[in-house]
């Protein structure tokens, strides 16, 4: 670490603390992990496995987003306390007395490690490594000392705990209304603007699922964001490096091209759709028309959705059609696939709906992966002989009924 660093002091909690910047260079050099402070071996390990799982990725952010950036890296100080030079600001009348600027100075006997940020000093080692040009980047810290005692261990590792434990993380919607390199993210948004049906004010934009109440929601912004993926994952064949970074803009141009001509045509097919975005029924009246949740329609249930988008996903997947990622596709050819589809069930109270994701008048969840199945037979989509024996084993199972029959094929 450099022998002084420009610092403003600070105090919470009873800690002081320091905030300033280091290089990719100087933090690599100096900063250690946390695990160093910890006894147990396995405990060590498994640190040590989450570090490389995240910070792989992380590397590659660095390595690959232009416009990358971190948060500050918390830093604890081993071995003292590093001498605090106050630096007078008389030259500054605005800055008062209370105004703490100054120099942190280090005698190289202290040693450093991560206390928060560890998967971003993992990153920046292996990145500056990899990328010579990376040393000179900088990022800002928040050095605070670290007492090498059983009493000063436990109040680090309580820091430290407390740090994890009440990091709160970004919620789906968060992330769907932030992300700026996830090609779906980028095409979901741009919708919210572009289809009237699927404006802000007709989604619940945090949480995953609607609430009883919010009658006027036609669905949430993540099962919107669900059914996306499934249809342009089948068109693009995601992988985890596309879906990082931001892909040219012909790629997102006929991405949003390709998905806004699908709910165009989905609005053309379903008339409750068009009911909803004209105002002329609520979206509480078509899940539970006359307070009948049986006769609901499934896509104006987030689970509906997201299962309609995997069921739409396999049909495409049967068409004869030249796909090519960041390519246009004809919109013609939603309307043989919504053919494919339409002899499927919309309503709860038909199989296959109808006591998998249905049961007792009441939506269950965890039959949203047989359902997708029973689906899929039905429309004669991929399920072939050997399958199907083992499809109604597994439909037997979740059904608790030996002699239970798969439902009639449509097709």
């Amino acid at each position: 670490m450099a022998d002084l660093i420009p610092v403003i002091r600070a105090s919470m909690g009873g800690r002081e603390y320091y905030i300033g910047k280091m290089t990719f260079q100087e933090l690599a050099a100096k900063v250690q992990f946390y695990e160093d402070l910890n006894t147990s071996a396995k405990l060590d390990e498994l640190l040590q496995r989450r570090l490389l799982v995240r910070a792989a990725d992380m590397t590659q952010y660095l390595l690959k987003q232009k416009e990358r950036f971190y948060g500050a890296i918390i830093i604890a100080a081993w071995g003292g306390k590093p001498a605090y030079i106050r630096v007078r600001m008389e030259d500054h009348p605005l800055l008062d007395n209370d105004f703490e600027y100054g120099l942190l100075k280090f005698d190289g006997r202290q040693e450093y490690f991560a206390l928060d940020g560890q998967h971003r000093l993992k990153s920046i080692k292996e990145a500056i490594e990899k990328d010579s040009k990376l040393r000179s980047e900088e990022v800002s810290v928040v050095i605070l000392t670290h007492e090498r005692t059983a009493e000063g261990n436990v109040k680090t590792r309580r820091l430290f705990h407390t740090l994890n434990r009440y990091a709160k993380p970004t919620t789906t919607g968060e992330n769907i209304a932030l992300d700026e390199d996830n090609i779906v993210s980028i095409v979901t948004r741009m919708l919210l603007t572009t289809i009237n049906l699927l404006h802000a004010d007709n989604l619940e934009l945090i949480r995953k699922n609607l609430t009883k109440t919010q009658t006027d929601k036609f669905t949430s912004l993540a099962a919107l964001y669900d059914f996306n993926y499934a249809v342009l994952d089948q068109i693009y064949r995601f992988d985890k490096e596309y879906l990082r970074f931001r892909p040219e803009a012909t790629h997102v141009d006929n991405a949003y091209k390709i998905i806004s001509s699908l709910w165009l045509a989905l609005l053309d097919n379903h008339k409750e759709l068009k009911d909803y975005e004209s105002g002329r029924r609520t979206a509480g009246d078509i899940r539970e028309p006359e307070n009948k949740p049986a006769w609901g329609h499934l896509l104006f249930r987030p689970i509906g959705l997201r299962i309609y988008g995997s069921v739409v996903a396999h049909a495409l997947a049967e068409i004869d059609y030249a796909f090519e990622r960041g390519a246009e596709i004809d919109p013609r050819l939603w309307d043989k696939v919504l053919e494919r589809i339409a002899l499927l069930p919309v309503y709860f109270a038909e199989y296959p709906w109808k006591s998998t994701i249905f049961r007792s008048d009441k939506i269950q969840t965890g039959g949203r992966a047989i359902a997708l199945k029973v689906a899929l037979y039905m429309l004669s989509l991929g399920v072939d002989k050997q399958d199907e024996e083992k499809l109604r084993e597994e439909y037997r199972t979740y059904m608790d009924d030996h002699k239970a029959r798969l439902p009639q094929r449509l097709l």
